[in-house]
């Protein structure tokens, strides 16, 4: 046992469940189109990193959604596992492995994710700080069976193939396999 009390042993796993939900209600608002949804997800002085790199606050984070999304047909976002590591009693941060599918004209498409999170609560709620998200590989559904066996597993319409953001730049990835050699 650890020297907390049950009362925040019990503050802790409602927050756990709160900022799991914060990360499932995020893929159904970004899925059924919510900007004003969205924008309530994420602290004022939010960072979202992706493929165009970190766009900082609320207000240039949703024009970046909406400038994607305009992109893209119907989407999908679910998440699978999530972990969280509190840092103090009103932040934390996460790891959310995820997939979407979306269609990019009439191409259906799918991507793997890793979402580095970090979480602020504010005015009672939990909220994203930040959201970087990783991508594992993204292409047309179509060349999902010959895409994960090289590194050039981002494929987005109208752009070279591109390194994948992860796992071969990881730390434990490249230990790993310098030490099979």
């Amino acid at each position: 046992m650890t020297d907390q009390t049950l009362e925040s042993r019990i503050k802790q796993l409602e927050d756990r469940a709160e900022l799991q939900e914060l990360v499932a209600v995020y893929g159904h608002r970004i899925d059924d189109r919510d900007i004003d949804g969205i924008a309530d997800l994420y602290t004022g002085d939010a960072v979202f990193d992706s493929t165009d790199g970190p766009i900082s606050g609320r207000g240039p984070v949703l024009d970046y959604y909406r400038r994607q999304l305009d992109r893209y047909g119907m989407t999908y976002h679910y998440p699978h596992s999530h972990t969280i590591e509190f840092t103090g009693p009103d932040t934390a941060t996460g790891v959310v492995s995820a997939h979407a599918e979306l269609a990019i004209g009439p191409t259906p498409f799918v991507v793997a994710l890793r979402y580095l999170d970090s979480y602020r609560r504010e005015e009672g709620r939990w909220k994203f700080v930040s959201r970087r998200a990783l991508q594992l590989y993204a292409a047309p559904l179509s060349e999902l069976p010959d895409v994960l066996s090289g590194r050039l597993r981002k494929r987005w319409p109208g752009t070279e193939p591109l390194e994948a953001d992860i796992p071969e730049t990881l730390p434990t990835w490249k230990a790993y396999e310098s030490s099979r050699a």
